[in-house]
């Protein structure tokens, strides 16, 4: 793969376009990019910047990826071109790669960018060695074209040659009465062998063309065969049908680190996870026992140590009598299909857990409730009290889940209007308020007036503010400011609790994320701060969180100041 790229960015969001910069070097991808904004900036940057690969967003105010595509096709087809997207549609997607487009990605799952970076920059490099190949092939043929020329040259001055000498014997014959019978008898001995030899090599060359098609055919196969094993994302190798390897294509070396000469000594010992190594090979000889093929899956161990998921296929390749010639062998990379299944795994267990509290919870104040149905009495307010409150924690949760899937789909939706910030905040968590025990002190620009869903703000500022008593219960007063900052609105929501650590402030908006600290009971599905965040940029503002073990953490976060 190309050492440290060159990644042009096409994107009209600094944001986006920082977000997307993070995220690539967070994946350990080492780059040197630019971002351009307008098809000037697009065009001068193809020449000056001369970049490995393009990065572009579907749809800019005055360009579009297609159009960016085009530019690339007809200037520089050799260069990848991904488009990096959050309301292209999938279909669209595919209908790009169809035409052209080397691939696509989602803003919103930015995590697969690097893998499909890497594959895009290997792609193009198999690419250049396969068409050096071609050349190189295309000037071999070349010359054995102009060898044969000679020969045909050769042959026909022999043939002129002959016919000369045919001439001189006729010349003799007349000239030498004496040996005419001879001269005859040996003109017709020299036809005969001349019959003989145009015979010769007539059939000289049809075993020459035989021969030199049967050598073309298969160099064309084996090339093919192995271009397509270069070509494939998977780690690729054969073995005989004694199960011996005899060929890896280049990513099994990409991956493990591994040269021909270390593989041989002892890679497959060195790659496989020892928990994983004596059942591997029980697995490999059942398959070829069988002939029939199969698949299992193991841990594979990468150049930088890191053990990743791979799944093993093994299919034989067969003569035309049914005997097994060769196995073919490919691992495939399915270490965040496995994370995926076991974050769904976690997140089924928490949602059920979560559910059934508040349910048991109301069930059983329902139950008291219908046996005192017959005698009222003061003890039912309660109840009720408590039925609502479990009936509100079932409502939320279940909200929570809708708007996560508004999200993942594009479609939570806002209703924006001017209004005055900090009557809505002044407005939320009376409950809070009317207990008593914590206290919520706003402060700064009272006046401030923003474009924005009140309704979804409201939403934010509660679901901070119970962060900040679930996280913190012992900062009894939890501090509110607002300040304009370049043309914005931004609010802080702050607490005196014992902090978050610093790796862990990362992850708090990531989807399921829950901090899990030491000897506290946390509940709740892991979606609050996630929803916050996919508000507030449906509301194209930012949002963050700084925090000091022992003094504190505050979030924040910004919105568009009044639209007159």
């Amino acid at each position: 793969m190309i050492a440290d790229p060159k990644i042009l960015i096409l994107e009209d969001n600094q944001s986006d376009a920082d977000l997307l910069r993070r995220e690539l070097k967070k994946s350990g991808l080492i780059f040197t990019s630019e971002i351009v904004q307008t098809r000037v900036g697009f065009e001068d940057a193809l020449q000056s910047f001369k970049p490995d690969i393009v990065l572009s967003d579907y749809s800019l105010p005055s360009f579009d990826a297609v159009s960016a595509f085009r530019i690339i096709q007809s200037k520089y087809p050799q260069i990848p071109f991904i488009i990096v997207s959050g309301v292209i549609g999938e279909e669209n997607a595919v209908e790009l790669i169809k035409d052209g487009v080397t691939d696509y990605a989602s803003k919103n799952k930015l995590f697969s960018l690097s893998t499909k970076i890497n594959r895009a920059l290997n792609d193009t490099e198999v690419r250049k060695e396969k068409i050096t190949t071609d050349e190189k092939l295309k000037l071999q043929t070349a010359e054995l074209i102009r060898a044969n020329k000679e020969l045909v040259l050769q042959n026909e001055e022999k043939e002129k040659r002959a016919a000369d000498l045919i001439i001189l014997s006729g010349n003799l014959q007349t000239q030498k009465e004496e040996l005419h019978r001879a001269n005859d008898q040996l003109i017709m001995q020299e036809e005969k062998v001349k019959s003989i030899n145009q015979e010769l090599s007539q059939l000289n060359l049809e075993l020459e063309d035989r021969v030199a098609n049967r050598t073309s055919a298969l160099m064309e196969s084996e090339n093919r065969f192995r271009n397509m094993m270069e070509t494939i994302p998977q780690i690729a190798w054969t073995n005989t049908d004694t199960g011996e390897f005899i060929f890896y294509n280049q990513r099994w070396h990409d991956y493990t680190g591994l040269n021909l000469i270390q593989t041989k000594a002892s890679g497959l010992k060195i790659a496989i996870h020892p928990d994983d190594l004596k059942k591997s090979f029980a697995q490999f000889r059942l398959i070829r026992k069988t002939g029939d093929g199969g698949e299992f899956q193991l841990r594979g161990k990468r150049a930088d140590g890191l053990y990743r998921w791979h799944l093993i296929r093994i299919m034989p390749i067969k003569g035309e009598k049914g005997q097994i010639q060769l196995w073919v062998g490919t691992a495939t990379d399915i270490e965040e299909l496995r994370l995926l299944q076991q974050q769904k795994d976690d997140f089924i267990s928490i949602a059920s857990h979560e559910l059934k509290t508040p349910i048991t919870s109301l069930k059983a104040s329902l139950q008291l409730l219908n046996r005192m149905k017959e005698d009222p009495s003061a003890k039912m307010l309660p109840l009720i009290v408590q039925a609502n409150k479990s009936l509100d924690k079932v409502n939320v949760l279940v909200e929570d889940l809708l708007n996560v899937s508004r999200a993942n789909e594009g479609q939570l939706k806002i209703s924006p209007q001017n209004f005055v910030l900090s009557k809505v905040i002044a407005e939320c968590c009376q409950h809070i308020r009317n207990e008593g025990i914590y206290t919520i002190k706003t402060e700064g620009d009272m006046t401030v007036e923003v474009y924005a869903d009140a309704v979804r703000i409201d939403q934010i500022v509660i679901n901070l503010i119970n962060n900040a008593i679930k996280y913190a219960p012992q900062s009894k007063e939890i501090g509110i400011n607002i300040e304009r900052i370049n043309g914005m609105a931004r609010v802080w929501v702050c607490d005196k609790g014992p902090g978050i650590p610093p790796e862990k402030l990362r992850f708090l908006f990531d989807r399921y994320y829950r901090v899990d600290n030491s000897g506290s009971q946390y509940t709740g599905l892991g979606l609050g701060l996630y929803i916050c965040a996919e508000i507030i940029k449906v509301h194209n503002g930012e949002i963050g969180v700084e925090s000091e073990l022992g003094k504190g953490t505050s979030f924040w976060f910004t919105l568009p100041i009044n639209v007159v």
